[in-house]
């Protein structure tokens, strides 16, 4: 499948292109060099998730067409205020899309002819994406003879073009470079761990998150005992300062916009660990190139990792699973940053969602293992690459992915959890976290041995993306781990033991440790003593030692930085299930909660 961009299908807009903003868009389209007859049929499509929702709708005057004279049209959008899902023309085109349908109900188009289509979702025209974009575009599927349809079966999410056995033809536009509005604020971060000095990267974006890239000037960097200036290069800055224990933060304004970095806690570089932060759960569902998912992470978000899924269905795609193997290689840079290879799976018999992450992907087939019926369509796997690997239930994923040596995370799609590695306790569609919690304690009790990471889940390419987005709307979490060092297998050991925690998306520093063991590790003694050093971005409200499920002692520090030492008081669960782990609660709602140590009584 591939889309064709001939200029016989351009987009016109009339007015300047900034996110957010509501501009005149006009179509010229022409037909092939035979013509369009009456009857033929036009599609147009668009990226519906690079829009702050998807709830796009026409009204009677939404969609106007002018052709030659002597023929006439009919125009309506398609889905009004969801999305049009179809495996048809993707991936040229994502997954989730906005569609309006043109229909030729009188006359015909010549070869030499065009026809005129303005599109307004609002009165005045229509309502730019909030995603500054260097590429947006359109897609359109001719159909000059009208032998297709566009065909919505009940209770299904996907869309089909009937006869399946027609090849499509799909055009696609020019681009539009949509720009970022006004600088309007500061992402500031800081490494958690210093000796005495932080260099600091900050990044000014416009109020929906999208970096200036002619940001001009200077940033001031402040702290209690220094400061500095460092000159933007695009939209980021970077500069170093002195910090001060035991913990301390930096202060950052550009003209009349300040923020705040990340703590950073100050000591003696004696811990075999360092805390490296990430997003594992970021999709790939829109038209951006996959490999911008990780530039983002790295060098707007200052993440350290970053996985990027795209379900199954459409990683064995072979041009699809070629893009995400040269991604993953471009970004295993270690030291700086890291690409972890993964895909999603809606594994059966029931769809849990579950994600296999793989610490050598170089040379492997992809693995693909779906439940629902439109991703076994017999055309969408006719583009599949030859050495695909199927699996038709949990069970035959549990075994590939362990020939593999892969690592298996869930979420709160996951129904059940049996060999998985992590369990993602937060994330943008699930914001709560109780009923995560309650969720995963339940197998905890019975013997499951679960780190515990927080992620986005964001459906704009964008990982750790705290904005509002199509669906999910909450804010992203994020996932620190305590690794060796900042590369792909060190990172992945430090998930395979459990060594991580997770965050509703802002970088809490939690060291929880029992008898000196750090989380995720298994304790053998008579006694246990739990000892925590916990740094908030804002004031502490209350720590709490969870054992065995149940909330053992609670704290209330009310100040940003809370040490905690004492016993973990246990009663042994009779299953033999026994651990404990931290959950921290701030005054702005933000919360942390480590992975458990598992706690074995001498015998």
């Amino acid at each position: 499948m591939s889309a064709i961009a001939n200029g016989r299908f351009q987009v016109n807009a009339k007015g300047p292109l900034q996110v957010g903003r509501t501009v005149p868009l006009e179509f010229q389209y022409s037909p092939p060099a035979e013509g369009m007859q009456a009857g033929g049929n036009l599609w147009i499509f668009y990226d519906i998730r690079q829009f702050g929702d998807r709830k796009h709708t026409y009204g009677p005057d939404g969609i106007t067409v002018s052709g030659p004279e002597g023929t006439a049209w009919q125009a309506e959008g398609l889905m009004q205020g969801r999305q049009v899902r179809t495996f048809d023309i993707h991936p040229p085109a994502p997954e989730f899309l906005h569609a309006m349908h043109v229909k030729c109900v009188g006359g015909a188009l010549a070869g030499e002819d065009h026809i005129s289509i303005q599109i307004r979702t609002a009165p005045d025209g229509f309502v730019l994406p909030v995603n500054a974009i260097d590429s947006f575009r359109f897609w359109l599927v001719e159909d000059p003879t009208g032998e297709l349809t566009l065909y919505h079966p009940e209770r299904d999410k996907y869309h089909y073009f009937l006869p399946r056995e027609v090849e499509l033809s799909v055009l696609e536009s020019n681009s539009l470079m949509i720009a970022a509005a006004e600088p309007a604020a500061l992402q500031v971060t800081t490494p958690s761990h210093s000796t005495g000095s932080a260099t600091t990267r900050v990044v000014v974006t416009d109020r929906f998150g999208n970096p200036i890239h002619d940001a001009e000037g200077e940033v001031t960097l402040r702290t209690k005992s220094g400061e500095t200036t460092a000159a933007l290069n695009s939209f980021s800055a970077a500069g170093t300062v002195p910090v001060e224990g035991p913990a301390d933060c930096v202060r950052v304004s550009f003209g009349e916009i300040e923020s705040t970095s990340n703590p950073v806690r100050v000591e003696a570089d004696s811990s075999p660990y360092t805390l490296y932060w990430g997003d594992p759960h970021g999709m790939l569902f829109n038209q951006r190139p996959i490999v911008e998912h990780f530039a983002w992470g790295k060098d707007v978000n200052a993440l350290d990792f970053a996985g990027g899924q795209l379900f199954s269905y459409s990683i064995c795609i072979s041009e699809i699973w070629q893009e995400l193997q040269e991604a993953w290689a471009q970004y295993d840079l270690p030291g700086e940053f890291v690409a972890l290879p993964s895909a999603e799976f809606a594994t059966g018999p029931d769809g849990s969602h579950r994600h296999g992450f793989f610490p050598a992907p170089e040379g492997q087939p992809p693995v693909f293992c779906e439940d629902r019926p439109g991703a076994n369509d017999p055309k969408l796997h006719a583009r599949y690459h030859p050495d695909t690997v199927y699996c038709n239930d949990y069970q035959e994923f549990y075994r590939e992915m362990k020939r593999r040596g892969a690592l298996i995370h869930g979420h709160h799609h996951t129904h059940f959890y049996v060999q998985e590695h992590l369990a993602e306790i937060y994330q943008k569609q699930q914001t709560d976290g109780i009923i995560e919690e309650e969720k995963i304690n339940q197998f905890l009790m019975r013997g499951a041995k679960l780190g515990i990471v927080s992620g986005s889940d964001t459906h704009d390419n964008r990982p750790a993306n705290p904005y509002k987005e199509p669906g999910p709307s909450g804010p992203a979490g994020l996932t620190a781990v305590w690794a060796e060092r900042l590369d792909r297998p060190a990172i992945f050991d430090a998930f395979f033991n459990r060594r991580c925690y997770a965050t509703t998306g802002v970088r809490i520093i939690v060291d929880f440790r029992v008898n000196s063991a750090w989380v995720g590790a298994t304790v053998q003694a008579e006694r246990f003593a739990f000892t925590a050093d916990v740094v908030g971005t804002a004031e502490i409200e209350q720590i709490d030692l969870v054992v065995n499920g149940d909330t053992a002692k609670s704290y209330t520090p009310n100040e940003q930085h809370a040490l905690l030492e004492a016993d973990v008081p246990v009663r042994f669960s009779p299953v033999g299930a026994n651990y404990c782990y931290l959950r921290v609660r701030q005054v702005d709602g933000n919360r942390a909660w480590t992975s458990p140590i598992w706690l074995e009584p001498t015998k």
